[in-house]
């Protein structure tokens, strides 16, 4: 039948030939061990199961894999992400709402459509109805049900002693598919099997979610829902759509988890006081079960979908009004997440933040979740993002940023904040230098303040201590918007840039080079020797100066010092050769103009950007 799932055939043949429903999986080739029915195969069946089923069962190519979750993967992106490499992961299906092996069910579509065979056997089990997103017949006009209405057991839930396959009680013979097959505990029976509940689930009275108007929304919502999860376009149209909405189910379910950690801040949200009710319960239940459990659990179930289609449907609906329109500008929707996300993230803990980091979302809502600290990516937790997230958009690219901003570039654009006389002495220009170029990484690429600096091969300690100096000197004075300033005049003009000088490659080209002994020689010549030029120190000390210069980067970071650091021999003699050439209070006499050479032949090397 149409949208039929694998446990509904097999229900509807067992039914019809009067077998179990494990003895028509064994003849449909389906079975493991003990004549387990696996849950995987829900999800895909391995290519002998599938022509094992379709030989057995008289079906064409690829309806046995039509009866599986495995069509819907293209456009429910949990489902994609879902590994089937064994029953743990599985069993993390529902809590990273990828599938709930227990059906909720429509009662008027398991009646059946009035035809012959559906009057006989009734209607068929959907697919859908194992999803998360699903929560409403839109055909029926009413929500799903989510429990049998005599015994309250959800369909395909084992009891205590059973382990959860495709069909529970599935060596019971003689139930229709739409019966109720759980166990009725506590009943009094004189014999030696617990009696099966059996109820009829097509009879179960029609519910609603409350007024009409907020049925009117639930199930408007839940069409838009359907409209994804099985697109009806040509194959050329269908992709381009996939590739358009590919974030629609993964921020619907972010925007949803966002609601019931930041609750009851998030009830503005909802479309009605109804529809907040209803999310109040689940968050009041939800709340108990998790304070219930032991910390290492509590991340985990945390983020399962709820139970009820009701809930269900209250909290999507209010997720959907809280991302609004996917296509508006990304500063209202930061506005909306960001105190919500605040919240949620204090309340719950770092592990929240993390999850929500590594989690596939669209990049507007990942910048929009994203908590950020003096133009930067809060650096906890982030080694594991889901993807890095540029401040602006850049027409220049990370590799266009040196380790060390420019000191004509700081000249031109840092006037005003180097007027304040928060930047004193001339050491502390080279840490204004290095968080520049640090917040130009972030602009273009996107990461945290050490992601940046180790794009620049800065190490972190040094990162570190450079935006602690900073720190110091701007924010008592509330002189940090300055730096943001004019680091932005920097990125403008960059981005209008008609040449820019591909610093990264430059790096690279001179991880290994050495001034040759030939060019050292000619740099330290004159009518008095300014240098041993047979000296290893004084090739070291050109070697690094022609580095930096060539880079724009820190010679205490050049290669030549880093490869005495990995033979774990001392830098201090190189350093300090460096440092005498560099202070300003030296740059005279013989100093000056071997320093002067050696910028000018390093100017010399750079033939093009």
């Amino acid at each position: 039948m149409p949208e039929e799932s694998l446990p509904g055939l097999l229900l509807r043949l067992a039914y019809r030939l009067d077998r179990s429903p494990a003895r028509i999986a064994t003849l449909c080739g389906l079975s493991h061990y003990q004549n387990r029915l696996p849950a995987e195969y829900f999800v895909a069946l391995p290519s002998e199961a599938a022509k094992s089923l379709e030989a057995a069962a008289s079906l064409r190519v690829g309806e046995a894999n039509a009866l599986t979750l495995s069509a819907m993967a293209t456009s429910y992106a949990p489902l994609a992400a879902l590994r089937l490499d064994g029953s743990r992961n599985l069993t993390s299906a529902r809590r990273t709402w990828a599938l709930s092996l227990s059906s909720r069910y429509c009662p008027n579509c398991l009646i059946g459509d009035g035809s012959t065979v559906q009057n006989a056997y009734g209607g068929p089990w959907k697919l859908r109805w194992h999803l998360p997103v699903s929560f409403a017949c839109t055909a029926h006009c009413r929500l799903l049900e989510q429990g049998c209405p005599q015994c309250g057991g959800r369909q395909n839930l084992p009891s205590n002693t059973e382990r959860q396959g495709l069909i529970t009680q599935r060596a019971i013979t003689g139930l229709h598919p739409a019966q109720c097959r759980h166990l009725v505990s506590g009943t009094a029976d004189t014999g030696s099997r617990t009696p099966l509940c059996g109820t009829r689930l097509d009879q179960a009275a029609s519910a609603g979610a409350g007024p009409d108007s907020d049925l009117d929304l639930v199930l408007a919502l839940q069409r838009r829902i359907d409209r994804r999860l099985m697109p009806r376009q040509s194959p050329a149209t269908r992709d381009e759509y996939l590739a358009s909405e590919q974030y629609f189910f993964p921020d619907l379910i972010a925007a949803a988890q966002l609601i019931r950690l930041s609750w009851p801040d998030s009830a503005r949200f909802a479309t009605s006081t109804t529809l907040a009710d209803r999310i109040a319960v689940h968050v009041a239940t939800w709340t108990t079960l998790r304070d219930g459990c032991s910390p290492s659990k509590r991340v985990r179930d945390a983020w399962a979908a709820p139970e009820d289609p009701a809930e269900r449907g209250a909290l999507l609906l209010a997720a959907e009004t809280l991302l609004g329109d996917r296509g508006q500008d990304g500063t209202a929707l930061r506005e909306r997440i960001q105190p919500l996300a605040a919240i949620a993230f204090i309340r719950n803990g770092a592990n929240i933040g993390a999850t929500f980091r590594r989690m596939n979302v669209s990049t507007e809502l990942a910048k929009a979740l994203v908590r950020r600290s003096l133009g930067f990516n809060r650096a906890g937790g982030h080694a594991h993002a889901g993807q890095l997230l540029p401040s602006r958009k850049c027409h220049f690219g990370i590799e266009h940023v040196p380790a060390l901003l420019p000191e004509a570039w700081l000249g031109a654009h840092f006037t005003e904040l180097k007027s304040h006389g928060s930047i004193k002495d001339v050491w502390h220009p080279r840490h204004l230098r290095r968080v520049a170029s640090l917040k130009l990484v972030e602009m273009a690429g996107g990461g945290t303040w050490p992601q940046c600096a180790a794009t620049l091969g800065i190490p972190r300690i040094t990162a570190e201590r450079s935006l602690t100096v900073l720190k110091r000197r701007l924010l008592p004075g509330g002189h940090w918007p300055l730096l943001d300033v004019a680091v932005e005049t920097v990125a403008k003009e960059l981005d209008t840039a008609a040449l820019r000088v591909d610093f990264a490659a430059r790096r690279r080209k001179l991880s290994t080079w050495q001034i040759p002994a030939e060019d050292l020689e000619a740099l330290t010549a004159g009518p008095a020797r300014i240098a041993n030029v047979n000296s290893p120190l004084t090739q070291a000390v050109v070697t690094a100066l022609v580095w930096a210069r060539v880079t724009q980067g820190d010679y205490l970071h050049s290669p030549t010092v880093d490869a005495l650091r990995q033979a774990q021999q001392s830098t201090k003699l190189v350093v300090a050769a460096i440092g005498q050439l560099q202070t300003p209070s030296n740059r005279r006499g013989a100093r000056l103009r071997f320093l002067l050479r050696i910028n000018d032949y390093a100017d010399g090397l750079v033939s093009g950007p």
